[in-house]
């Protein structure tokens, strides 16, 4: 992956498409924000979505990052 695909926010429908619970990683890239500022972030309580801590592992739940998002979980994903 080059460091331009990192950068880059994820599309509606590749966000969509994200399991149940993801890593930090993946959530600040459907954010479109790096992955230290995320950390940055969830060390100051400040990530604009709930986290959960699983010891040094950082899950988050998708229902809250498609609020953030503007997203609903409901829109059929498209294959275009």
């Amino acid at each position: 992956m080059t460091s331009q695909e990192r950068d880059e926010a994820m599309t509606s429908e590749e966000v969509l498409a994200l399991p149940p619970s993801m890593d930090l990683e993946a959530a600040c890239k459907a954010l479109g924000i790096s992955r230290v500022t995320g950390y940055r972030l969830v060390k100051a309580g400040e990530f604009p979505c709930p986290v959960v801590r699983l010891g040094r592992v950082i899950r988050v739940p998708k229902p809250g990052l498609l609020r953030v998002l503007g997203l609903d979980q409901s829109q059929p994903i498209s294959n275009d």
